[in-house]
């Protein structure tokens, strides 16, 4: 069995992710722990192996360049920019993985007790493709209801407007711009799309193999997710069940908004350096100040980061972060 944590220049956040699956996955030891990591400098990385021997590491054909790239924006020579994403690699890993496997990423971990045979025992039963983890289960219960499988197992079933995979894509893609006029005209379903996200989660998903596959099938080197929806829908429409889509009734894994890895993606007016606050919190991690489960099993507090800023940048900085995280969730409410 395999756990694949996706990871990016934020040791602090894997070092969370690692400690929360020892502390409760079930028979850890007999699962393959592997980072994928995108450009994160040696270090870190050397600390994260002394602190999990155990963990395996394969990296991205970027990751030199990247680690350089940061190292120039940290420096003030040139301003980071790089929107690829390393698909090769997190394909190459799941098509190397278990039939099924966990893929999750350094800013999530788990906040309660999981058994992972367990867990595949009954996706191999009830022939489930994907069984979320970190979703909770009253989300958008009023668009998509949720019904029980089994006691701690609930499941979806996602209601098409059209039968069609090229109706989709032509939404998706928003050919002709369709999307835009049957939008305007509210000629769509209201919130249609979370109707399709029943069959995909980007950061805390137990999936089948031959699924997670599918739906990386294209290895785009850009975050596309209409991609990765389309094939959600072209394998919805090729496999019969009502029992895909599932996920956890009682959550067990959380995630982080007070940070991000997508560096050119929030772009507010105050510009707030992420790089720069993800370096301040590396190193004051890789010299022992800092607490990576500070607040666990919930977010790290406010009050914390806040403090590490003002102590170790500026009260601006610290202001700025502080506006950056609230809205940062303000934009991920409707996800």
């Amino acid at each position: 069995m395999d756990i694949l944590i996706k990871s990016y220049y934020r040791p602090h956040l894997l070092d969370r992710c690692l400690r929360s699956i020892y502390e409760n996955v079930v028979d850890v030891n007999g699962i393959q722990i592997t980072v994928l990591d995108d450009g994160t400098p040696q270090k870190y990385l050397d600390k994260i192996k002394e602190k999990y021997p155990q963990v395996k590491f394969r990296f991205s054909k970027y990751r030199e360049e990247k680690i350089i790239k940061l190292q120039e924006h940290l420096e003030g020579k040139k301003n980071y920019h790089d929107v690829r994403i390393p698909t090769d690699l997190w394909y190459d890993a799941i098509a190397d993985s278990s039939d099924i496997l966990i893929m999750t990423e350094d800013d999530v971990w788990f906040i309660d007790n999981f058994d992972f045979a367990h867990y595949a025992e009954e996706m191999n039963k009830y022939d489930i493709h994907i069984l979320k983890l970190g979703r909770t289960l009253e989300k958008d219960a009023d668009i998509i209801p949720p019904y029980q499988l089994t006691p701690t197992i609930s499941y979806h079933n996602p209601k098409f407007i059209l039968r069609s995979k090229k109706f989709y894509n032509l939404l998706l893609n928003n050919t002709f711009h369709s999307r835009t006029i049957l939008e305007k005209y509210k000629l769509l379903p209201k919130r249609w799309i979370m109707q399709l996200w029943v069959m995909y989660d980007i950061p805390m998903g137990m999936y089948r193999k031959d699924y997670l596959q599918f739906l990386w099938k294209d290895k785009y080197k850009r975050v596309i997710e209409q991609l990765q929806l389309k094939n959600a829908v072209e394998w919805a429409f090729q496999h019969k069940g009502k029992t895909k889509y599932t996920l956890m009734t009682n959550r067990v894994m959380a995630t982080s908004y007070r940070s991000s890895a997508s560096f050119n993606a929030f772009n507010i007016k105050e510009n707030f350096d992420l790089i720069k606050f993800n370096f301040i919190l590396n190193e004051l991690w890789l010299n022992d100040q800092f607490d990576e489960f500070e607040n666990y099993p919930k977010d790290f507090s406010v009050a914390y980061m806040y403090n590490i800023l003002m102590e170790n940048e500026s009260k601006q900085f610290a202001d700025n972060w502080k506006k950056w995280t609230e809205g940062f969730i303000e934009m991920h409410k409707e996800s």
